[in-house]
């Protein structure tokens, strides 16, 4: 009886360690392909980045909100699933690095409702070469983006144009204007001039000329060589020709910006799918005394009624991810984030200044049509209380577009797309349009500060474009080229 008792206690024993053995290897097995797949998520995180024509510096490429050029909560992981299991993942974005967080999950071996086997992994990756930081370099340029025809595609034709900014046209570029002239002026904090054409360069115009004897340009490229006419025998471009020019580039092709209308129209807040929250808007509210100020209907059509950003009467309009507020007693407009319109867009206040970073996208024409239109940077800059427009080309000490800076982004696939034909429209901003429609400057004294981008030109007399302030960062969801050359590092996991 003993002997038998003591074999069946060693049994016992044996079968409960087996259980327990075979229980410890199962939770250890769950543990590691837990671990797996969050590693998982990180790869699938990397994958996106590496996606063609992909920004990889957006920063709500992996699920969270945007603030300016970084990325801020709220975030709303992105999910998935793979063998054993399932993981979960979102990606903060700040300065050219990412942290991805990713919950790897699969199903607790012990079984009885108990809770999944979960582990957390936490990585960074670096981006360099492309992306934002890259490619934001076209929007710190005058830039055609229309192919070469049978004519020019930039044709500077008024008379005094002064262009003070780095150029780049993929077709011809015509200087025909009286006194009419491409020039460096780096002083307070403009930049240094680079004039890149693929086409041919003609210069025609009484006195007109690209740098100076005195002043040349800093760099220049014209990949067909200068003529006097646009039909004539080309050269390579000499003094003889008004081409001062003190380092010739090599040759460089520019990639346009990639724009996403349905997805913008979709996602944009303010837009047609995410309307001042109540909660959240001060009286007066747009929604209540424009109800139809984004969109007139559910489609994507560019119908809706022109608005207007700065009228005689006081709106505001608060989303989760933007604001679009307007005082017209202090004559700020207060932007941020990404907004879009499904028809036109125009300001009228001759005072306007705006503070905050905000892409505006346009489902139709941006208009500066009326005489004395203003829109301009509020300085001090944010996030200071603004108490006068910004002057111009003094990025030194006035304008910081990397801190209060709109992008109108235009969509009007023929003829006139951005329309400055008034008398003394100013702007400051970035602008652009598609490669077949138009930015008419035909208004006289006109004056742009900032980047602009857009199949072809116009010019009337006296216009101004500024130096260029270096812009670094760009307002959410702007259009940049596609992501081609971006390097992504392998992630450094520190959790």
């Amino acid at each position: 009886m003993v002997v038998m008792l003591l074999f069946t206690t060693l049994t016992a024993t044996a079968i409960t360690m087996s259980v327990s053995s075979n229980g410890t290897a199962q939770s250890s097995n769950a543990a590691q392909t837990a671990y797996e797949l969050a590693q998982a998520g990180v790869n699938r995180a990397e994958a996106m980045m590496n996606a063609s024509g992909v920004n990889a510096s957006s920063p709500t490429l992996l699920g969270c909100t945007a603030n300016g050029s970084a990325s801020t909560t709220p975030c709303t992981p992105i999910t998935g699933t793979a063998s054993g299991g399932s993981y979960s993942f979102s990606g903060m974005y700040s300065g050219g690095t990412w942290t991805i967080s990713s919950t790897g999950a699969v199903a607790n071996p012990n079984g009885g409702g108990v809770a999944n086997v979960t582990r957390n992994v936490t990585a960074t990756v670096t981006v360099t070469g492309g992306g934002q930081g890259n490619n934001i370099s076209v929007w710190n340029y005058l830039y055609s983006t229309a192919p070469q025809g049978t004519g020019c595609e930039v044709d500077i034709s008024g008379n005094n144009v002064v262009v003070d900014v780095p150029v780049y046209v993929t077709g011809d570029l015509c200087i025909s204007g009286q006194n009419a002239a491409i020039n460096e002026n780096t002083a307070n904090g403009g930049q240094k001039v680079d004039v890149r054409v693929q086409g041919k360069v003609v210069i025609s115009g009484n006195n007109a000329h690209i740098g100076s004897a005195t002043t040349p340009i800093t760099s220049g490229y014209a990949g067909q060589g200068c003529t006097s006419t646009i039909g004539g025998a080309t050269h390579t471009c000499t003094t003889a020709d008004h081409w001062y020019v003190s380092t010739t580039d090599s040759p460089l092709t520019a990639t346009p910006p990639t724009t996403n209308y349905p997805g913008m129209y979709t996602s944009a807040s303010p837009g047609p799918n995410h309307q001042c929250d109540s909660t959240l808007t001060p009286a007066p509210n747009l929604a209540t005394s424009q109800p139809h100020a984004f969109d007139s209907d559910t489609t994507m059509n560019g119908t809706n009624a022109t608005f207007n950003l700065t009228p005689a009467s006081d709106y505001n309009c608060v989303t989760s991810n933007g604001t679009l507020s307007w005082n017209h007693t202090t004559h700020i407009l207060t932007v941020n984030g990404t907004v879009f319109f499904d028809g036109n867009l125009t300001t009228t206040d001759a005072s306007a200044m705006y503070h905050g970073v905000a892409t505006f996208y346009v489902n139709g024409e941006f208009l500066l049509n009326g005489n004395d239109a203003s829109l301009r940077a509020g300085c001090p800059s944010s996030p200071a209380a603004p108490t006068h427009q910004c002057a111009f080309g003094n990025t030194s000490s006035e304008w910081d577009p990397n801190k209060d800076l709109i992008l109108v982004v235009t969509d009007k696939a023929n003829g006139t797309s951005i329309d400055m034909t008034g008398q003394n429209v100013q702007f400051q901003g970035g602008l652009m349009c598609t490669p077949t429609s138009t930015a008419d400057m035909s208004g006289n004294n006109v004056v742009v500060e900032g980047g602009i981008i857009c199949g072809k030109y116009s010019w009337g007399n006296n216009p101004v474009v500024y130096p260029l302030p270096t812009i670094t960062n760009l307002p959410p969801n702007a259009p940049v080229p596609p992501n081609a050359t971006a390097s992504i590092s392998p992630p450094t996991y520190s959790n």
